[in-house]
């Protein structure tokens, strides 16, 4: 039986549910999945929540969760030795790619038979305006050096991130929409509250995930305060000694509004946490597709966005939300706006959900 060999050793944030998408797909295809990642994934909290229930052998061959191109080829050649390895996919490819063309083709020459390999880069710019000069770098950096690389005969295929609204195949790297999923939806609003023991009776402002000041919930609350909107900031997730450091400083009346869960969320929590606030605000400037807005879409909780033009225009192509400038006026009116909204008015979704399904499809080409 064929054997694909997925390579992830970063063990942080949500990556092991794009590894559970592709492993999936790869398992209905009839391969044997392997997993190559790093020391203590299997007792992490991700490995448990998002790869606990899938079908593939994980193995620990990595001292570091960032390590360098040659120990990654060093683990997976010696993989390919030992197993029928038909397809390799490196799940987060993008320094791996810098020396992959100069490295690889050593490495390889030990095997009798080449895998088919795939790069999955999390930090490719699918779209780029014409004047923006360092958009345009990556792009064609990233797109010079996986050419280099597949002249090698070393790699096979690219794809990467892409906006859920971006419909586009892509010419060199495929552009894989990230997924929106969310078990839980807005509808059930009520009763998630007081299962999670929420205000059912206060407007609720929530904030998801590794919680930094990157994330802005400072921003968010100051505009909550200057906007004078009547409502409660919750930040879910875990929550960075700065930000904590900020939420203690507060008076005692506005740290009541304040409301935090504060560690790993597993995925079921996060989704019930999500749908069980009125609007979600991603004020942060990395430009890339956002999981947890593609989940607040996904459950119908209008998302404010703020600092990217890729959810921009997801937000433009889903009618999920408001825009807002990084600034307390802005995403107060944002917030007011969607607040407004009267609760039976129809969403104007222009483009087709973007389902794990065709992720994994999009990144194995299946």
């Amino acid at each position: 039986m064929p054997t694909t060999l997925l390579v992830e050793p970063d063990l942080t944030g949500h990556r092991f549910q794009a590894v559970a998408h592709v492993a999936l797909r790869a398992q209905e295809s009839g391969d044997t999945v392997v997993l190559l990642t790093s020391s203590g994934a299997v007792t992490s909290d991700a490995f448990k929540v998002y790869l606990s229930d899938v079908p593939l052998e994980a193995v620990e061959v990595y001292d570091a969760i960032h390590p360098s191109t040659a120990a990654m080829l060093e683990g997976i050649v010696a993989r390919c030795a030992e197993d029928e390895v038909a397809t390799v996919v490196v799940m987060d490819a993008d320094q791996s790619l810098k020396r992959w063309w100069r490295l690889a083709p050593r490495a390889f020459r030990r095997l009798e038979r080449r895998p088919r390999v795939i790069f999955f880069l999390t930090r490719y710019p699918a779209r780029v305006p014409l004047f923006d000069g360092t958009g345009w770098k990556l792009r064609i950096s990233k797109s010079l050096l996986s050419l280099v690389a597949i002249g090698t005969r070393t790699l096979d295929r690219v794809s990467g991130f892409a906006g859920r609204e971006d419909m586009h195949k892509g010419w060199l790297v495929k552009r894989a929409r990230d997924p929106a999923v969310c078990g839980s939806h807005s509808r059930d609003r009520a009763a998630l509250r007081a299962e999670l023991g929420l205000p059912q009776d206060r407007r609720l402002v929530g904030i998801f995930g590794l919680i930094s000041e990157r994330k802005n919930a400072r921003l968010v609350f100051e505009s909550m305060q200057t906007g004078n909107i009547d409502a409660d900031l919750l930040l879910a997730g875990s929550i960075e000694p700065e930000v904590t450091a900020w939420i203690d400083s507060l008076s005692p009346e506005d740290r009541k509004r304040v409301l935090t869960f504060n560690g790993f969320l597993d995925n079921s929590l996060l989704d019930r946490l999500i749908a069980a606030v009125d609007v979600a605000p991603i004020a942060l400037t990395n430009n890339g597709p956002s999981g947890i807005m593609g989940k607040a879409l996904a459950a119908e909780v209008p998302v404010i966005s703020a600092g990217s033009r890729v959810r921009a225009r997801e937000l433009l192509a889903t009618d999920g939300g408001e825009l807002a400038e990084l600034e307390p006026a802005s995403l107060a009116a944002a917030i007011r706006r969607v607040f407004d909204r009267p609760p039976d008015a129809p969403r104007r979704n222009t483009v087709p959900p973007a389902t794990p399904e065709e992720f994994a499809a999009v990144v194995l080409g299946r």
